[in-house]
């Protein structure tokens, strides 16, 4: 894949990474985005996805009560102080290394290595990505970490490292709805990079932090898929409604991904931008990764056109330039 495209004249923070800058409207953005029509259209996205991820044979007369009763049970799985550890994933335990190679830049390069050496499976998932057509960089195959570390750039190799840690749970396992984890991580995997690719573009020292919320934002869904395939295996006489998944997904997915972040003793900026803090660059950088990633992922399987994908873009009233730097970035050519 080529580089990622020259930069596009989109307004750059440059205060810290927590000082809110001059007054604005608390709706925009810190590129000028407005954060209501980027969310909004990124929502709009994702519930294709969830319809296409759920797809089910349609509802039959009688199932309207026994909907009742499994959403009434997963609800109750899930708005509880303390989650079930069998739905969700445990924090992968190289986690804290990486997010403390964060903050000591001049440590990264061999603190990478060293996280990575102690895990052949795990380096063996990095150079996957690294050599991945969302990732890769040049036309020579990455064969070892620490050409990665070179062609990737310590920054870029902490989101492939971070994303290689989390792939695993999403793996389908379950006999009802196996189709979303794999779809949810195909549209993550997508959703990262342009989130990556929007923060260099806009704020360049939070393209980990970038990559890392939409990577948090995905857990939120799984575990409410977790949770439905459980209840409906316990109740095998329940017929599987597709609808009531995309519905559960609506109502508790972004809570989830929250409670886990916070399980997991995420930053306060993670934990912002998870909770939708509309001046945090970080929320912007999430809802343009999941979009982009979304979007292009649905065209990928032929579900919207080229001029859907354009109109939901312009709808999320991202600029012209910005839309053609994440399409190309993401698939190497223009949009």
């Amino acid at each position: 894949m080529a580089a990622v495209p020259g930069r596009v004249a989109v307004a750059h923070h440059t205060g810290s990474a927590h000082d809110p800058g001059v007054a604005r409207d608390p709706g925009m953005a810190r590129d000028g985005v407005d954060a209501r029509r980027l969310a909004t259209a990124n929502a709009a996205a994702a519930q294709r996805l969830w319809h296409l991820a759920f797809a089910s044979p349609g509802k039959t007369p009688a199932s309207q009560r026994m909907d009742s009763l499994v959403k009434h049970n997963v609800t109750a799985m899930l708005q509880v102080d303390t989650l079930d550890r069998k739905l969700f994933p445990r924090r992968p335990a190289l986690l804290p290394q990486l997010m403390q190679a964060v903050n000591e830049p001049e440590a990264a390069a061999e603190k990478l290595s060293r996280i990575v050496a102690h895990d052949p499976v795990l380096a063996a998932e990095v150079l996957r990505l690294a050599n991945s057509s969302l990732y890769r960089l040049t036309e020579t195959p990455i064969e070892t970490i620490q050409r990665a570390i070179v062609v990737c750039g310590v920054d870029g190799l902490r989101g492939v490292l971070a994303a290689a840690m989390l792939q695993p749970a999403f793996r389908a396992s379950a006999k009802n709805f196996p189709r979303l984890p794999r779809m949810l991580w195909d549209r993550t995997e997508r959703a990262a990079r342009a989130a990556e690719i929007y923060a260099l573009e806009v704020s360049p020292a939070d393209r980990f932090e970038a990559q890392l919320v939409v990577l948090l934002s995905a857990l939120g869904p799984l575990v409410v898929h977790s949770a439905l395939v459980d209840v409906y295996a316990r109740n095998p006489m329940f017929p599987p409604n597709g609808n009531l998944g995309v519905e559960l997904i609506g109502e508790l997915a972004a809570g989830l991904s929250l409670h886990i972040a916070r399980d997991w003793q995420s930053s306060p900026r993670l934990l912002a931008a998870l909770a939708d803090a509309p001046s945090e660059f970080l929320t912007a950088a999430r809802h343009v990764g999941e979009l982009s990633g979304s979007l292009s992922f649905l065209e990928s399987q032929t579900v919207i056109t080229r001029d859907v994908r354009l109109e939901s873009l312009s709808e999320a009233g991202l600029p012209v330039e910005l839309t053609q730097c994440l399409w190309e970035g993401l698939h190497g050519s223009a949009a």
